[in-house]
């Protein structure tokens, strides 16, 4: 298999079981049958399935098709592909199979959710002002929860602000959230004492300078303005504005107030171009620098825009241990500061980790990502992985669904050869189906890179180049 033709469940030969989900070292059967015509007499059979030994020989069906019975070596996700001829044609097909852990399961690495209990840019991306999770009940966010702490996953980000402000704001009740159910019910205090007693962290996620929607439109003299003074993309803010910075510390203030109990604060920079030319961002510049900003090169202006915002996060984070010295501080990263990692490395808060986002979405080659120069530069234990580019909500297509596990499996084995071992999902707006979260859960504990003794960086290129041969060579190598 290489990058080109991608592993997907579906093809001219598909396998049925009844049960895709399996404990290791038990015994379980599927059947291999043409799509087209599941009679069809089907000859030399063979499969591709590392980590599955057959129990026998291949049984022909009287209906049609082959039966394989056999067991799996290992938990974690299974990737198999089948070829078979129909007279003349040789055909392929391919499926997986989760080996589950024992339940209740514990684990050692960060894993979870981010999720948004407001609109998010939910509205930016769908043109629709709300989604279903903002409308969960407590008793909904307490079912996903227990869930989680039985099954591993011991991490939730909760998106409390962005467009809106998903809880009920006192210093700014014209920016609440109409549509979210934590503005009217207050609930999140509640669901972290519950996350608590299942073994689940929760923290807040606030956005900074960037998709402010509402807020912008309450004070345009605080939004971000290009060099042609209009406003910049994704609703940003000028960091520089008095306003700016008395509404992020606002926002801070009253969430930490209404949820003391949380375990950490999650940061978002701006999504969007940091590039900004409002009187107080060029006014500060020269003030630092003596020069003009609208006549600096890109380059010079990002990064300063980057020093900026990493001086913000020290007063970001003295204002969090000033409500409660033991809050855990993340900043995700955004593009814009990629190229800017020493920058960073310098000026952030030494406590403050990074989650480091992927976005690279079409990506089909073994690449090097953002995430080598943050592990370079910040070391592996300070950094979480977001790898959201496969694992990006959930696909219904057959033929995606094989592609988002193995390049799932691809991102989280690129993190643990780094040294990167602690992974949060995004979820947004869509908590995927249980069988869903089963197998991200089992993507942390047992990427493929997992399999190799001391995972090495030219495994990487491997399993992008042949996933399921590189797969059988590790697991061979194990025995």
């Amino acid at each position: 298999m290489t990058a080109t033709a991608p592993l997907a469940p579906a093809g001219d030969l598909l396998v049925h079981t009844p049960r895709r989900e399996v404990a290791p070292g038990t015994e379980f059967s599927f059947t291999v049958k043409l799509a087209a015509n599941p009679a069809a007499v089907l000859t030399g059979l063979e499969l591709l399935f590392p980590g599955f030994t057959a129990s026998g020989p291949a049984t022909p069906r009287p209906a049609g098709g082959w039966e394989i019975r056999g067991r799996l070596s290992r938990p974690g996700f299974h990737a198999l592909q089948v070829t078979a001829c129909d007279g003349a044609r040789r055909l392929t097909g391919s499926d997986y199979f989760l080996g589950r852990d024992p339940v209740p399961v514990a684990t050692e690495h960060e894993a979870g959710y981010y999720v948004f209990l407001g609109c998010g840019d939910y509205a930016l991306i769908f043109g629709r002002e709300t989604h279903a999770l903002a409308n969960w009940t407590l008793a909904q966010w307490k079912e996903l929860v227990t869930w989680m702490g039985a099954n591993g996953m011991n991490r939730l980000w909760t998106l409390v602000n962005g467009y809106t402000l998903a809880y009920p704001s006192r210093r700014y009740p014209q920016l609440r959230d109409r549509h979210a159910r934590n503005v009217s019910d207050n609930f999140l205090r509640e669901l972290i004492d519950h996350a608590h007693g299942c073994g689940v962290k929760v923290y807040l996620m606030l956005t900074t300078d960037g998709h402010a929607r509402d807020f912008s439109r309450l004070h345009p003299e605080a939004a971000r303005q290009d060099e042609s003074g209009r406003p910049g993309e994704q609703f940003g803010l000028a960091l520089e504005h008095p306003l700016t910075r008395r509404y992020i510390f606002d926002v801070l203030d009253e969430v930490l107030e209404l949820y003391p109990n949380a375990d950490g604060v999650a940061v978002h920079p701006t999504e969007s171009d940091p590039d900004r030319f409002n009187p107080e961002s060029v006014a500060a510049y020269r003030s630092e620098t003596g020069r003009d900003l609208r006549a600096e090169p890109k380059p010079a202006r990002q990064a300063w825009h980057n020093l900026a915002f990493a001086r913000f996060m020290g007063e970001f984070a003295a204002r969090c241990h000033r409500h409660n010295p033991a809050l855990d501080l993340v900043m995700a990263n955004c593009w814009w500061q990629d190229d800017h990692v020493a920058i960073n490395h310098a000026t952030l808060p030494p406590a403050m980790r990074i989650a480091v986002w992927h976005y690279a979405w079409e990506d089909e080659t073994a690449k090097p990502w953002p995430i080598y120069r943050w592990v370079e530069t910040f070391g592996p234990s300070r950094l979480l992985y977001l790898p959201t580019s496969q694992s990006y909500l959930y696909p219904t297509d057959p033929t995606q669904v094989m592609t988002r596990h193995v390049g799932t499996d691809r991102l989280v084995s690129t993190a643990a050869i780094l040294g990167v071992r602690h992974t949060m999902y995004f979820a947004g707006w869509d908590i995927l189906p249980e069988a869903a979260r089963i197998l991200d859960a089992a993507l942390v504990r047992h990427p493929t890179a997992a399999l190799a003794a001391a995972p090495s960086p030219d495994l990487l290129p491997r399993l992008y180049a042949d996933y399921l041969g590189t797969r059988a060579a590790l697991l061979a190598a194990g025995r």
